[in-house]
């Protein structure tokens, strides 16, 4: 899967941050997360590239639960983890996604992102799929979408599908592959390594 959709998945947060959350107020908070990181994204100018990309990065990292990512990733396995584990992992895994995607970030400053206005509600409206489009100039429209779920008065990412394929299954074949052959503790090792840790 292509870092620039990463980096789209970014741009367009799907988190609602009111206190009676409902499908349309996570659609309208969509956009207005996009247009905040889009601002961010703005503001660099080759010298402040690494600041600009940290700071794009920090408003993203709230609106997703990568601790639930990271258990869809993994898949049945998971039940196995021990908490320290889990924490590890989670913590691990996000460090992936965000490094996967911060080298291109800066590249969709100046991308155009069409938030669906028709979600798709599941579960009595606890878990809502926002549609989105993300078009920059020179490139084919990348179509997304972000399964949230409610969290008390707000909506949060804990999956990702960019053009049908989604981001946890992408890794759970991965992830069972190695959890199989080292364990756990050889997955947590594993992203360590990619994220150039011991």
């Amino acid at each position: 899967m292509k870092t620039t959709f990463y980096t789209a998945a970014l741009i367009t947060l799907a988190a609602a941050g009111t206190a009676q959350a409902t499908p349309q107020q996570a659609v309208s908070q969509v956009r207005e997360n996009a247009a905040q990181v889009l601002a961010i994204l703005k503001k660099a100018n080759g010298s402040n590239d690494a600041a600009v990309r940290k700071e794009a990065e920090n408003y993203a990292l709230p609106y997703f639960d990568f601790q639930r990512m990271t258990a869809q990733a993994v898949g049945q396995p998971w039940t196995q983890a021990t908490p320290a584990q889990k924490q590890e992992l989670s913590k691990e895994f996000q460090t992936l996604l965000i490094r996967t995607y911060s080298g291109t970030m800066l590249k969709f400053k100046n991308a155009a992102v069409d938030v669906k206005g028709n979600p798709i509600i599941n579960r009595g409206g606890k878990e809502v799929i926002v549609r989105v489009e993300v078009s920059q100039a020179g490139s084919k429209p990348v179509n997304m979408d972000f399964t949230t779920y409610q969290s008390g008065g707000k909506y949060r990412v804990y999956n990702v599908a960019i053009e049908g394929a989604s981001l946890v299954t992408v890794y759970r074949n991965q992830f069972g592959e190695t959890i199989k052959n080292k364990g756990f503790d050889g997955l947590i090792q594993e992203l360590k390594n990619k994220n150039g840790g011991k």
